[in-house]
């Protein structure tokens, strides 16, 4: 309960297995969608970096999963190797999306953005986040991010 009424007062969360993956789906509830939450398990010689999510079989070939989780684990991969330059570059180009609504539907119900498109809008701000003078903010909401 205290998870979903305030999570500001967690920063990390120790749990077995079964009721770890219970709470984070009912933390994902407070994001907007499950496919934004990343995680790591990290342990004295290995440490693995995934969604929250797990696979989503369903999703096979239709483009309308959120890569967003995924693309924030690297991030998380990146600091766990002390890149945290690189880890903000990647941390700002998903905000940047977030904000110009370069989303898929699963936060944005009738958005034109598939994983493809919000994966190549989010890498090509990790490179050059910058850009927002350039941005043709017509052609993304015409579900096109096209820079000029």
């Amino acid at each position: 309960m205290q998870i979903i009424l305030n999570p500001n007062q967690f920063d990390v969360i120790l749990t077995e297995n079964l009721f770890g993956d219970i709470l984070s789906d009912e933390g994902s509830v407070i994001s907007g969608s499950i496919g934004l939450l990343a995680s790591a398990s990290v342990g004295e010689e290995n440490a693995m970096f995934e969604p929250i999510h797990g696979s989503y079989p369903q999703a096979k070939g239709k483009d309308i999963a959120n890569p967003i989780a995924s693309i924030l684990s690297v991030a998380m991969l990146l600091e766990h190797f002390g890149l945290a330059e690189e880890a903000m570059a990647v941390k700002k180009a998903v905000d940047k999306s977030l904000k110009k609504g370069v989303v898929t539907p699963d936060l944005k119900e009738n958005s034109q953005f598939g994983t493809n498109q919000v994966g190549d809008f989010i890498a090509h701000n990790i490179v050059d986040i910058e850009d927002d003078v350039l941005m043709n903010d017509e052609n993304i909401d015409l579900g096109k991010s096209t820079i000029i």
